[in-house]
């Protein structure tokens, strides 16, 4: 013990003497990681939140390098004159055709060479009992009019039947459906609305993604767009952007401006506790100071480590803030404890660290463990988010003795601490009250945890089960403000236009002998299930586009061909006889090929390397909404591994594949890093304190905390999903702390402390809790939903932990000292 005491005295001296030094090293440091530090990119793809060895991150990237974005910039052209849109997207196209190649790969604006191709080749393209029986209503209607005209025909059928003529509108009609979205387009120009909505089409390179390609090429087209003056072509006209390269640019602009706004309010409320309690503004400067020197640090470290920050790890700036503060604070509450008894900055030093070191190292390792313990999951995200929060954890800490004693004995030096009797606020105004009525509420108390208890755990029970997030809109980022709300509304408008799902799953085959059996392969696994639990709407190569039976479909048309050439058809009249004409022509046809079909087809399924024919395109059905996270688990499904009939087995991706994946790995890994935690936290407090009686206390506390906290997030009903799962296994390591520090305290002022531990430290630790608590409220404000649920749950865990720590070691310790066992 005389060891310890002497070398803390040997290191607080160090700290003390070489102070100035110290703080010239430190602001060095400090200025070199935030030059580091501002290096660090920002990536939103959900992609990077898998690990890269993932069988659905590699087959992304693979079908990436083949196939490139599939996302486009829309451009919608609203008028109340469809002529006056078509003008200024022609003028538009114009333009845009004179950008250099990597801004823009092709233009779709048009399907008017589609139409006529098919429209042309009509006939091949129904189904061939539909095409027999045009065949055979021709024979008999040409029959029936031959036996009339020689005066033998029976007159054995209806009224009926003997008035109506040859049709073919039925089986027309039956087709119908497949080529309705054509009929509201004007000229072959994508229209809407019935006139009033037109868009344009802009696909850039494959090559060409991210978000600073995503902003030049926003700003060029809308340049184009702002020279062309649309109330030029029409005063009523409005022109807007949509699409993939739009929304990517919304979403980032609100991710950054979360961060930026969830820091600064959280760096302003903690500032402004941490001014209540200490009544003092040199307070609020050093222990921010000491913070910001940690997270520099961390920061610094994940640019090195990591390069970048994802949608989970860009908001552990508020979190790191919020926690790492509480070393510092517990450090400054015992160190002006001190400087009140008229104790000098050296001497307060060196009680205030060797008192406080133990009980916020524990508390430093508990968290740095509860965070470490993500880094066992297969979610990369995760594993980032356990990695930087460890640091943040463990840098802060080591700041706050080192950092903060040299710059505060500075201070001191300056200007003393000459009012070292001021009140702490906590310390008189809430904690007085409950430690002086804690012996009369004891046995109330009591029961209250007993009842929360008994709650919490039938609570569970129910919860537990369907716990998991599987509705999808509750995820969304909520991109604010006027453009991103008319962005949405725009997208909602302009998806009519062209029926099926614009964003299919896309799928790479290694031979275009492949394509047809992988479809039929997807469809055949799409009907085992229910029909309201189908997924898949049509699965399409650029075989699809290939007539089916044309051998037979082209027999079939010789020989209706043959039936209107029969020269006894001269009792015809000069009209019907148009007719015959325009049926005759119209099945003058020759079998479709690859090389006959449409560019614009050709292109859907044409590589970045020129190949064409090796890509499928699956889409899902609108009945079953991929935003429903089971919906989506049974899409990725279909299409995440398909075995061929040759026994060669194909592998996919995408964005569903990418977020069932996530699903997964949160429900394997969520219980095992949650247990993990836990043990590794009870380990971390059993190897610390090593005797049995602290090991209850601090660990019956953290039980009793995260107990109650799963009672209230399942009474509450918020659903675990791949974010705000992580805050379960952190609160933890965090839930911990005040449990650790009251116990410590408690172990050095002895038997009979306890109102004055309350009064001194319990305000601290009240404190501790509330900048934690800021730090996920602050969360609450961001406009991603699944970071709103991830503050609620953090805040829970905070309170109900503080609660636990503030009631059950109270109360047990005053039943072991009334009955002298401690």
């Amino acid at each position: 013990m005389c060891d310890k005491l002497a070398m803390f005295s040997a290191y607080t001296h160090f700290l003390y003497r070489a102070r100035w030094p110290l703080a010239v090293f430190f602001t060095v440091i400090f200025g070199l990681c935030i030059w580091k530090s501002s290096h660090l990119k920002l990536r939103s793809d959900f992609k990077e939140l898998l690990p890269e060895n993932f069988q659905s991150v590699k087959d992304l990237e693979r079908i990436g390098a083949r196939v490139g974005s599939t996302g486009s910039l829309i451009v919608a052209i609203e008028s109340d004159s469809s002529q006056d849109s078509i003008r200024f997207a022609k003028d538009l196209i114009s333009k845009l055709n004179e950008y250099p190649p990597e801004y823009i790969q092709s233009i779709e604006y048009n399907v008017s060479e589609s139409k006529k191709f098919f429209e042309d080749n009509k006939y091949l393209y129904i189904d061939l009992p539909d095409l027999q029986e045009i065949h055979d209503r021709l024979a008999r209607r040409i029959q029936r009019e031959k036996l009339k005209t020689t005066g033998l025909l029976l007159e054995l059928e209806t009224p009926e039947e003997r008035d109506a003529a040859f049709t073919t509108k039925d089986i027309e009609e039956k087709y119908k459906s497949k080529t309705a979205k054509y009929d509201d387009y004007i000229d072959g120009y994508f229209f809407g609305e019935k006139g009033r909505l037109m868009v344009v089409i802009i696909r850039p390179p494959g090559s060409a993604t991210g978000v600073e390609f995503s902003k030049k090429l926003v700003i060029k087209v809308n340049e184009t767009i702002t020279q062309l003056n649309p109330k030029n072509y029409n005063s009523s006209m409005i022109v807007g952007f949509t699409g993939k390269f739009r929304r990517v640019l919304f979403e980032y602009q609100t991710l950054i401006d979360d961060i930026v706004s969830t820091a600064l309010l959280c760096i302003t409320l903690v500032s402004l506790a941490v001014l209540l309690y200490f009544h003092r503004f040199r307070m609020v400067f050093l222990m921010g100071w000491s913070v910001f020197n940690g997270i520099a640090w961390t920061f610094a470290a994940t640019t090195w480590k990591i390069g970048y920050l994802t949608t989970q790890t860009a908001f552990l700036g508020s979190i790191i803030i919020g926690n790492g503060i509480n070393y510092s604070l517990i450090l400054m509450a015992r160190y002006l404890e001190e400087r009140k008894q008229h104790k000098t900055p050296l001497e307060a030093l060196q009680i205030s660290i060797p008192s406080t070191l133990a009980g916020t190292l524990t508390s430093s390792l508990t968290t740095c463990v509860a965070f470490g313990t993500l880094i066992i999951t297969n979610i990369r995200g995760f594993t980032q988010f356990g990695f930087i929060g460890a640091l943040g954890m463990f840098s802060c800490w080591v700041a706050s003795y080192t950092v903060l004693p040299a710059f505060l004995a500075i201070s001191e030096e300056i200007v003393p601490l000459i009012r070292p009797t001021t009140k702490a606020w906590f310390h008189f105004h809430l904690l007085k009250k409950y430690t002086s009525h804690l012996s009369s509420w004891a046995k109330n108390l009591n029961r209250a945890t007993i009842a929360l208890s008994l709650v919490s755990v039938v609570t569970l029970l129910f919860f537990i089960p369907n716990s998991l997030e599987y509705d999808f809109t509750k995820l969304r980022v909520k991109s604010k403000g006027r453009e991103a709300s008319e962005e949405a509304k725009l997208n909602d408008r302009v998806r009519p236009i062209f029926g099926a799902s614009m964003t299919p799953a896309v799928l790479v085959t290694d031979r275009t002998d492949q394509v047809i059996p992988l479809c039929d392969v997807i469809l055949q696994k799409n009907t085992q299930d229910p029909v309201e639990k189908q997924v898949v709407d049509s699965c399409k190569s650029i075989y699809s586009h290939i007539p089916a039976d044309q051998d037979e479909k082209m027999r079939v048309l010789k020989k209706i061909r043959k039936l209107l050439d029969d020269s006894s058809l001269d009792f015809l009249n000069e009209e019907q006889k148009k007719e015959v004409e325009k049926f005759r022509t119209e099945t003058i046809v020759k079998p479709v090929a690859l090389k006959d079909l449409p560019e614009n087809v050709l292109k859907n399924y044409r590589e970045k390397n020129g190949d064409l024919g090796k890509l499928v395109y699956v889409y899902p059905t609108d009945k079953a909404p991929l935003w429903n996270g089971k919906n989506l688990m049974r899409f990725a499904n279909m299409i995440r591994e398909n075995k061929l009939p040759t026994g060669e087995v194909l592998t996919a991706s995408g964005d569903s594949v990418i977020f069932s994946d996530i699903l997964i790995a949160v429900m394997k890994d969520g219980p095992k890093a949650t247990l993990i935690a836990f043990l590794a936290v009870c380990l971390v407090v059993a190897l610390i304190f090593r005797e049995w009686r602290g090991f209850v206390f601090i660990t019956g506390t953290l039980v009793l905390g995260v107990l109650w906290m799963g009672g209230a997030i399942g009474l509450l009903n918020i659903k675990i999903n791949f974010f705000n799962f992580i805050a379960i296994p952190t609160t933890f390591g965090i839930g911990v702390d005040y449990g650790v520090n009251i116990y410590q305290r408690y172990k050095l002022e002895g038997k009979g402390s306890l109102p004055k531990v309350l009064n001194t430290t319990g305000g601290a630790v009240t404190l501790c809790s509330i900048t934690t608590i800021i730090g996920y409220f602050t969360l609450i404000i961001a406009k991603s939903q699944a970071l709103v649920s991830f503050g609620w749950i953090g805040i829970i865990g905070e309170v109900t932990c503080l609660a636990a720590a503030m009631v059950f070691v109270p109360t047990l310790v005053m039943r072991l000292e009334q009955k002298n066992r401690i």
